[in-house]
């Protein structure tokens, strides 16, 4: 009987439940939507019916659920001590004890286990693909640590859903999904070094390492050369399958929208870096409809 108190105090309470959502950023899907992206931008560029990769899809995104929120318990565990050093993440549950480390274990476990059933539908190539991006995630939280440029390591894991995707329907790496890679590793390197300007002060006060810290009063200009860079690279990826040069007006019309709309981005304010990052969600959907389209 004290077995099932325990359990219904610490695991079932609503506000025990509440700071889980709160661990796995549930709250905040925008994670979840930039990792899922990438996923089926290489599914709008399978040369199949569409209504036939509908349940691929789906796949792609519980996976991307599953995996974002397994990251955010490995990037938190690994980032105790930081984020209580760190205005915007301080009263994370774990940084400030409202779940404890064996309870985050635990969650860890399960998200792991439902990933696995995800990936365990793929291609056995396409499994081992999926496999080799591990070292990867475990080693992304630590390149604060030792290098500027950590927005690259998660670009290089973010984006690793559209090589996965190429195995699985050509058991290769395609050139045009391999650029579209490559954009894709643009497009978090511009996301997440404006995600990374919310924390600027707080970084170079605790000696963390951030492309934010490194491009300082730049950020802008390089944050805009990123996002021509992913537009460029998902065009020329689009054009091999489509060949059609009625596909590349869009993406002049988009390059030129993202720069002007950017130079109304402070950097110096939490919030406008915020809104900035947030609204990439937008830009996804209209490169998946881009895409789709064409």
């Amino acid at each position: 009987m004290k077995y099932l108190t325990f359990f219904m105090l610490n695991v079932i309470n609503p506000i025990k439940i509440k700071y889980f959502i709160n661990l796995i950023r549930l709250n905040k899907p925008i994670g979840f939507m930039l990792l899922m992206w990438p996923c089926w931008f290489a599914l709008a560029e399978i040369v199949q019916k569409k209504f036939q990769l509908i349940n691929w899809y789906i796949y792609f995104f519980i996976g991307a659920v599953l995996m974002r929120s397994a990251g955010c318990i490995i990037n938190d565990l690994v980032d105790i001590k930081i984020d209580r050093k760190v205005q915007r993440t301080f009263n994370r549950p774990l940084a400030s004890n409202k779940i404890t480390v064996l309870e985050s274990f635990i969650l860890l476990f399960f998200l792991l286990i439902f990933s696995l059933i995800i990936l365990l539908q793929f291609t056995k190539i396409a499994i081992l693909c999926g496999i080799f991006s591990i070292p990867f995630i475990i080693i992304y939280p630590f390149l604060k640590r030792y290098t500027y440029w950590p927005q690259l390591g998660l670009g290089i894991v973010f984006s690793w859903g559209v090589l996965i995707v190429s195995m699985q329907f050509y058991e290769k790496i395609s050139l045009n999904h391999l650029l579209l890679y490559i954009g894709c590793i643009f497009w978090t390197l511009a996301y997440d070094t404006i995600y990374a300007y919310q924390d600027r002060e707080d970084d170079l006060k605790n000696n963390i390492k951030s492309t934010a810290v490194l491009f300082g009063y730049k950020g802008k200009t390089y944050v805009q050369i990123f996002y021509c860079l992913f537009i460029a690279f998902l065009a020329c990826a689009n054009y091999l399958t489509a060949q059609s040069l009625l596909s590349l007006v869009p993406v002049f019309c988009l390059i030129l929208a993202i720069v002007i709309y950017l130079n109304k981005w402070d950097l110096n304010s939490k919030m406008s870096s915020n809104f900035y990052f947030r609204f990439n969600n937008i830009i996804g959907l209209l490169c998946f409809i881009y895409l789709l389209t064409f």
